[in-house]
């Protein structure tokens, strides 16, 4: 029961103790007597229970009742502490009083004595009760009082201040402490005493306190209206006034922010009890202040928030920033509603401990960032879309979802820009309109097409909440509430529903931020469908096969692809000394002047940025002091194409391009200078094969005549000295036998040389350990030694192959020495000829490849060159290294394995 009183009993008489709380609890059902047979043990009671008065007696093993009572007192100072004892004298008594007793009640008598000490235990609980709460009504009204924006003032019957508020200094000038103590009379002109003393003496029965206006001194003198409403209490035995000054010059100002405002102001204990509740209790809440009065706190918090609760108003930081709590709270209605308290000021007495808490109503607030959470999660699905139906179908979902507007639709500017068609359509505007809606641009006034179409044209958005009361539209529609958006340069987001003063503020925030981002997603659905079509472009780029057909491709894909009006495409000219037109659209050539080339001195933003190698952009020529400052022209963008020349793009309205614009543009002049470094190569390669065939047909022509005018007279010159040597005998003609010997093997190897140059075109399966062995056959190897460790299939020229390596092996027999072994090995990628003669110093070993190179009086010197241009035909590499030996080695790699 709210009124029980829990009693401690000490007593050593266990008898004693049993009859005494049986006849308590009989005289006064309200008590609820716990007991205990010493001091100690009644100490360990009051630590565990809830006690509001002790019963003790006074003769007890080890503490006597008064020295328990000095105990109980440095615990709880105002506990009841009656002294129940046998030991009965004044002289007990005395010391009993002075000790600080409640109450002194002697043993002896009968049982009236149970029904005496009973009544005493309740009076004394009571009265205790009533100080405690008395205080805590002290505490309560300092706490709202330091927080009140007026002026608090408690005044005793001889008109002294005996305490200010805070607030005091606003309305008269004065710090709290400087004007307590002092007279009222501090804080009036003269005139106004007697009336104020006449309502302080209360003498005349008459005498309303609800209200008192007069006027007022500041510390700085001056007058001031202030208001006055007052009440009576009792403190200490003696009359005490209470009066609330408001500062009259902002009295209907405060009114209507009390009598409007939304935030609740409470007391809470330090139980989580309601001690205080502001009349906005029930606005917020549902329940009346009184209904909550006594109830804690906690228990109409949601299960789920409780613990954040606790932890926020738990652990108190009095030098720390105010604690603060969001949770759902339970109504009336027993719904929930999210609420959000501040403690803005701690009670801390020995009776109370709690706080001042201003509460507010976040629901709205709540709801709005769980709207704004879902909305990121719509808005990250429509990054992933990759079509415009596509993202204008999820956009429809969102909104739906989000804001319930089933009559919404997104309707996008068609290719000629003359109307405004539906995209994607809201489930009910079937229903609702008798066919699609779609907008034209040349619609008339008072139209649903002109409002759209105004809207579209801005950009705001355009919120009515009540369609059919909206003088500019003369047309019927099934819209009640209606809100325009426009998407860029897309089209329009319509958010509609059937009924009137639907859409919140918050509903149009959603309405803009997904109307934003639809226009970023179609934005960049159309920038990568651009960037598709113009890389689709860009592949004929390549395949033109002189500049100006480069400039002529690169044309068309900026004004075809990238849609850009004014294009032009400059070459540079070196014979022209700047950048020559190859390419104009013809916009450009009806806009603007003819200029046919732009040089480093004529202060161009064509040349800059060609010279610089960077994009530049100008948002209004006319503002440049440039070439075209007088003409159309305003908006500029000029990309180079590398070393070769610029794309110049623009239009006639100022400031119109973007990253986009600049990052397609980049992308077309990478592909134009790719393009022209192609057809640069190309042009150069033709012009060596041109050569090489030039070339290749003066060898043809010399080993013709070296094979045929020089084979001739040297067959002449050796049969005359055959015949010579039959009519004589003369060492000469040994000497010129041998002459022709090596004429011959020159010519033999001029014509080889010659020939071996060509690209091999039928190479096939070899078998190199076979071919290897022929070879060695034909070759006078002398006392020469062959070993073969390749036995593998490689892809080559047969005939070629054979050449090559009979000279290697010619070579290693000549240089190599009497009885040079000669191996022919594997490679990875290849094979090695080597030997194990004197080897070849290493820095001869590239020159030895050179035409006409030998270090032997019978070699003709190219038989290694041969050896390179046989290679170099199968694009094959070939290097002379030393070998395992010391001797020479000879590696060809690059060779096709099989």
């Amino acid at each position: 029961m709210p009124d029980r009183i829990p009693v401690l009993l000490v007593d050593d008489d266990p008898d004693l103790r049993e009859v005494t709380a049986s006849f308590l609890e009989r005289e006064a059902d309200r008590i609820a007597v716990e007991t205990a047979p010493d001091a100690a043990a009644g100490l360990d009671a009051l630590a565990d229970c809830e006690i509001e008065c002790v019963v003790s007696d006074f003769d007890m093993p080890g503490r006597n009742g008064l020295e328990f009572l000095d105990a109980v007192r440095e615990r709880h100072s105002d506990l009841p502490f009656i002294l129940f004892t046998g030991k009965g004298s004044e002289e007990a008594a005395s010391e009993a009083i002075s000790a600080g007793v409640t109450d002194y009640i002697q043993k002896r008598g009968g049982t009236e004595r149970y029904e005496r000490l009973a009544n005493r235990i309740v009076e004394a609980v009571e009265k205790c009760r009533a100080e405690r709460e008395a205080e805590q009504a002290i505490e309560q009204f300092r706490a709202v009082a330091n927080g009140a924006s007026d002026a608090i003032l408690t005044i005793d019957t001889d008109g002294v201040i005996r305490f200010a508020n805070p607030a005091v200094e606003s309305v008269f000038g004065h710090e709290p402490a400087a004007i307590e103590g002092e007279p009222l009379t501090t804080l009036l002109p003269e005139r106004h005493r007697e009336t104020v003393d006449r309502h302080l003496d209360g003498g005349d029965g008459g005498v309303d306190r609800s209200e008192i206006r007069f006027d007022a001194r500041r510390r700085d003198g001056r007058e001031i209206p202030v208001s006055m409403s007052y009440g009576e209490f009792a403190a200490d035995g003696e009359r005490r006034f209470v009066g609330v000054v408001r500062d009259d010059a902002g009295r209907d100002q405060h009114r209507a922010f009390i009598e409007h405002a939304g935030d609740v102001v409470a007391v809470l204990s330090s139980d989580w009890r309601f001690r205080y509740l502001s009349p906005s209790c029930e606005r917020v809440t549902g329940h009346a202040p009184s209904d909550l009065i006594g109830e804690r706190s906690l228990d109409y918090v949601h299960p789920e928030d409780r613990e954040a609760v606790e932890d926020a108003f738990g652990e108190l930081d009095p030098d720390g920033t105010p604690p603060t709590a969001e949770y759902r709270f339970r109504t009336a209605d027993g719904d929930y509603r999210w609420l959000e308290s501040v403690g803005s000021d701690r009670i801390d007495t020995d009776d109370i401990e709690g706080y001042v808490v201003t509460t507010r109503d976040v629901s709205e607030r709540k709801e709005r960032e769980r709207t704004l959470s879902k909305l990121r999660e719509w808005t990250r699905k429509l990054n992933y879309t990759r079509t415009t139906e596509e993202a204008a179908d999820l956009a429809i979902e969102a909104v739906d979802d989000l804001i319930d507007a089933g009559l919404s639709g997104i309707h996008l500017r068609t290719e000629d820009g003359k109307r405004l068609e539906p995209a994607a359509l809201g489930q009910s505007v079937a229903t609702e309109f008798e066919t699609q809606p779609s907008y034209d641009r040349d619609a008339p006034p008072g139209s649903r097409a002109a409002l759209v179409r105004d809207a579209f044209r801005g950009e705001e958005s355009v919120v009515i909440d009540e369609l059919s009361a909206y003088e500019p539209l003369d047309e019927p529609s099934p819209a009640g509430s209606l809100v325009l958006r426009p998407v860029g340069d897309h089209g329009v987001f319509v958010v509609s529903a059937p009924e009137p003063n639907v859409f919140s503020d918050t509903d149009v925030l959603v309405a803009e931020i997904l109307s934003g981002h639809l226009e970023a997603t179609l934005d960049r659905i159309e920038r990568e469908g651009r960037v598709k079509r113009l890389h689709n472009a860009t592949r004929s780029l390549v395949s033109a096969d002189s500049p100006e057909g480069v400039a002529e491709r690169a044309l068309e894909a900026a004004t075809d692809v990238l849609g850009f009006s004014l294009v032009a495409v400059r070459i540079y000219d070196e014979e022209a000394g700047g950048l020559v037109p190859m390419a104009v659209s013809p916009e450009a050539a009806d806009l603007l002047p003819e200029r046919k080339t732009f040089t480093p001195d004529g202060g161009t933003i064509t040349w800059k940025a060609f010279e610089a190698g960077e994009i530049r952009i100008c948002d209004d020529v006319a503002e440049s002091g440039g070439v075209d400052a007088d003409t159309p022209l305003r908006s500029l963008l000029v990309a180079p194409i590398g070393e070769y020349g610029t794309v110049s793009v623009g239009e006639t309205e100022p400031g119109v391009f973007g990253g986009g614009d600049e990052y397609l543009a980049g992308i077309l002049a990478t592909a134009a200078e790719t393009a022209l470094q192609a057809e640069a190569r190309t042009r150069r390669l033709a012009e060596r094969t041109a050569e090489l065939e030039r070339q290749n047909d003066r060898l043809e022509e010399f080993a013709g005549v070296v094979s045929h005018d020089l084979r001739n007279p040297l067959e002449v010159a050796r049969g005359r000295t055959e015949l010579a040597r039959e009519e004589c005998d003369s060492e000469h003609l040994a000497a010129v036998g041998r002459a022709h010997d090596r004429m011959t093997a020159l010519i033999d190897d001029l014509l080889t040389l010659a020939r071996e140059g060509d690209p091999v075109t039928d190479a096939g399966p070899v078998d190199l350990g076979q071919i290897v062995g022929s070879c060695w056959r034909t070759v006078d190897t002398k006392e020469a030694t062959l070993r073969v460790e390749a036995e593998r299939m490689i892809v080559a020229d047969e005939s070629r192959l054979r050449q090559l390596l009979e000279n290697l092996m010619r070579n290693a027999v000549e240089h190599g020495g009497e009885g040079v072994t000669v191996t022919v090995g594997s490679l990875p990628d290849g094979f090695y000829v080597a030997d194990d003669g004197p080897g070849i110093e290493p820095e001869r070993r590239e020159e030895v490849f050179d035409a006409g190179h030998s270090t032997s009086e019978s070699g003709t010197g190219f038989g290694l060159r041969i050896v390179e241009q046989v290679a170099d035909a199968h694009g094959w590499s070939v290097r002379a290294v030393e070998s395992e030996t010391g001797g020479a080695r000879f590696e060809i790699t690059g060779v096709e394995v099989r």
